[in-house]
């Protein structure tokens, strides 16, 4: 996710970068429409400055994405703004047969079926060494670990 948080931050740099070319070259500012883009490009630039920070990765533990109860896993994706979570999805254990996890990503297969990958902000593997501390030994014998 650092990588990709990085390609973003430098994107929005560049249209910030243009945006202020415009300002002094044009005069653009005296438009309300245009004050309206730069405060959007201020509040887009400073999430994706705040997506570099430790504080972003200190607030964004794996414990508030993964989680489970007796039968169910509880996953949440990290997207949007700051720290805009999306979810729960969820899977009944029972039903999980693969979990394929890569940086920043889980993927998890069922056997109805039904594929949910999530983004989260952990390496490959924290993520391994995460989903196996929350399964039981009889629950990752019957599921595949890519």
């Amino acid at each position: 996710m650092d990588a990709v948080n990085k390609k973003i931050a430098i994107t929005i740099s560049l249209i910030g970068l243009v945006l202020i070319i415009l300002t002094i070259s044009t005069e653009l500012l005296e438009f309300m429409w245009f004050k309206v883009l730069f405060g959007l490009w201020i509040f887009i630039f400073c999430s994706s400055i705040y997506r570099l920070t430790p504080l972003f990765k200190s607030r964004n533990r794996l414990e508030n994405f993964i989680q489970r109860d007796a039968q169910h896993l509880l996953l949440f994706s990290l997207m949007g703004f700051f720290d805009k979570k999306h979810g729960p999805n969820w899977l009944v254990i029972k039903s999980i047969e693969r979990i394929t996890s890569k940086d920043d990503e889980l993927t998890i297969y069922s056997n109805n079926e039904r594929q949910l990958c999530v983004s989260l902000p952990a390496k490959k593997a924290q993520l391994d060494s995460f989903i196996k501390r929350i399964l039981t030994d009889s629950e990752k014998q019957t599921i595949t670990f890519d």
